[in-house]
């Protein structure tokens, strides 16, 4: 099941998906993407941020007494990240000017149409997203270890198997969205529960799927609506009877509700 896959491994991001969306909604969905070219996640303000609000909650969570060694736990996290900025320094520098140079030709109104200009910005964003997906990925593998280390500092201390945990970074509200609506839509649809409703929401979302690769422009990737439009319109018809009510827990929902309403009429 799509969601369940999403939900277990923890790390989903529509990013690719949403940086390239095709048509005239194009913009509208990739100015959806989670921090688009990791101007806040490539930030050690926010990161350092990120890191003591984690020693705080270790503190919270195991008490004021680990306070000490979760504070040095915290200063060689940012060691850590103040190294890994320092070697890759040069890298996200050009990174950053190629970002305001892609930008502003994407912005370039006498370009749009154009078949071979509009790949080669394609194929360059593939490229600077690759180079973001790098970079932020090894800081959250960095973060994990630091969250790691406070929870070894804290179980060693109260001798229990508390721990704290850590939150995606690389994770925006539409990744956290699109993961729990499919993971919870799905299991209502397989117990026949709410059926109709939660077939709308599927469907609602396989639309905006198959808008974002509009079949007219160009370099849309149309294995996407293909095989979407096969489910959007198995959803619909799912709706459309309300299968739950024939051979799921709508039947008994509605039956109940039936024999109550039956009951009070009968008054």
């Amino acid at each position: 099941m799509e969601g369940s896959k999403k939900v277990k491994s923890g790390d989903f991001s529509s990013a690719g998906f949403l940086r390239n969306a095709k048509g005239p909604l194009a913009d509208n969905f990739r100015n959806m993407t989670f921090d688009l070219y990791g101007a806040d996640r490539l930030n050690k303000d926010n990161i350092a941020g990120r890191a003591a609000g984690y020693r705080d909650l270790a503190i919270g969570e195991f008490g004021d007494n680990i306070a000490p060694k979760a504070q040095k736990s915290l200063e060689r996290y940012l060691g850590r990240i103040n190294y890994y900025f320092e070697e890759n320094a040069e890298d996200i520098d050009k990174y950053f000017n190629e970002v305001q140079v892609y930008e502003k030709k994407r912005q370039d109104e006498r370009y749009r149409g154009v078949a071979h200009y509009e790949d080669r910005l394609a194929d360059k964003d593939k490229e600077l997203y690759k180079s973001l997906s790098k970079w932020t990925k090894e800081i959250a593998t960095a973060e994990a270890d630091y969250i790691d280390d406070l929870n070894r500092i804290g179980q060693a201390e109260t001798q229990s198997n508390q721990a704290i945990y850590q939150i995606n970074p690389n994770m925006g509200t539409v990744d956290r969205l699109v993961t729990w609506v499919l993971f919870s839509c799905g299991i209502l649809l397989i117990l026949g529960l709410c059926t109709r409703l939660a077939a709308l929401a599927v469907a609602g979302f396989l639309a905006q799927v198959m808008l974002a690769q509009w079949p007219f422009a160009h370099g849309a990737d149309l294995t996407y609506v293909y095989y979407q439009s096969v489910e959007f319109t198995a959803l619909l018809f799912i709706a459309a009877i309300g299968a739950g009510k024939f051979a799921g827990l709508d039947y008994i929902v509605w039956n109940s509700i039936s024999q109550c309403c039956s009951r009070g009429a009968s008054k």
